[in-house]
C-alpha cells in the first residue's frame, strides 16, 4: 500500500512533515483530513494531525515522532545526522528533541492564547490573552539565547528543531508578530526568514506574508466540531 500522511492546511504540527516529503521525494501520499473525514478518524480517532500510515500499514501521531520517522525513511545518512543529530552526540540529540517538544506543545498552545480569537467559538478572554503574552516573553528570551551562540538553535546548520521551531513562530507571524515585534526581536526575525527561506521549507512557505499589524483570527470548524 502507498503510504498516507494526513494533514490540514490550517494546523502547524503537520507543516514540517508535508516539508520533508516534498524535499526528500518521498513515496508518501498527502491527504487533507477533510477530503477523507471517514478513513481519517477511523485511523486516527484522537485526530492528531499529522497522522502518518507507512506502507505496511504501521501508524505515527505527534509530529516528532513523524518527522523523525520520514527523515530516516529518506535513507540520505548526511542529511539523517544533520537533521536528527549524529549517533554518537547524545547532547545535540538531546538539545534537539528539547526544542522540537517545547515548540510543538508549550510555546505553540501559548501562542495560539494570543494569535487566536476563540477555540472552537469559545472566546478567548483579554485577561488570558495577556497572561499568554507574558509567559511568551520569557519563552522568546530562550529562543534568543541559543540565537546569541548560534546562527541556528542548537548549532550552526539546520536542525530538525529550526524545522519545527519555525512551524510554530509561523502562526505568530502571520497573526501579532507585526512590524513592531520583529523591531524588538531582530535575532528571531532573522533566524526566522533564514529557516523559512531554507532548502527544507522554502517552497511550502513561498506566498507567506508577514504581518504588518496585529491580528487575531478563527479557525476554520472541522467536519467533527459541534455545530453552533
Amino acid at each position: 500500500m502507498t503510504a498516507i500522511l494526513y494533514t490540514h492546511n490550517e494546523f502547524i504540527r503537520g507543516i514540517v512533515a508535508e516539508c520533508l516529503i516534498n524535499y526528500f521525494k518521498l513515496d508518501i501520499k498527502v491527504v487533507e483530513i477533510t477530503q477523507d473525514v471517514d478513513n481519517f478518524l477511523k485511523n486516527f480517532p484522537l485526530k492528531a494531525i499529522p497522522g502518518l500510515i507507512t506502507s505496511d500499514g504501521s501508524k505515527y501521531h505527534e509530529q516528532i515522532a513523524v518527522n523523525n520517522y520520514i527523515i530516516h525513511m529518506s535513507g540520505n545518512k548526511q542529511e539523517i545526522a544533520k537533521l536528527l543529530g549524529t549517533s554518537d552526540n547524545y547532547k545535540e540529540q538531546s538539545s534537539i528533541l528539547q526544542i522540537c517538544s517545547f515548540a510543538t506543545s508549550d510555546f505553540l498552545n501559548t501562542l495560539g492564547l494570543v494569535g487566536l480569537a476563540d477555540i472552537k467559538g469559545v472566546p478567548i478572554s483579554a485577561e488570558t490573552a495577556n497572561n499568554a503574552s507574558k509567559t511568551l516573553d520569557v519563552m522568546y528570551r530562550l529562543f534568543e539565547e541559543k540565537l546569541a551562540k548560534h546562527k541556528f538553535l542548537v548549532n550552526d546548520s539546520i536542525t530538525v528543531a529550526d524545522l519545527v521551531a519555525a512551524a510554530c513562530f509561523s502562526f505568530g507571524f502571520l497573526t501579532f508578530h507585526d512590524a513592531q515585534w520583529r523591531k524588538a526581536h531582530p535575532l528571531l526575525t532573522e533566524w526566522f526568514t533564514n529557516v523559512l527561506g531554507s532548502k527544507y521549507m522554502k517552497d511550502h512557505f513561498k506566498d507567506f506574508k508577514l504581518v504588518d499589524s496585529a491580528i487575531k483570527i478563527s479557525a476554520t470548524p472541522l467536519p467533527w466540531d459541534p455545530k453552533p
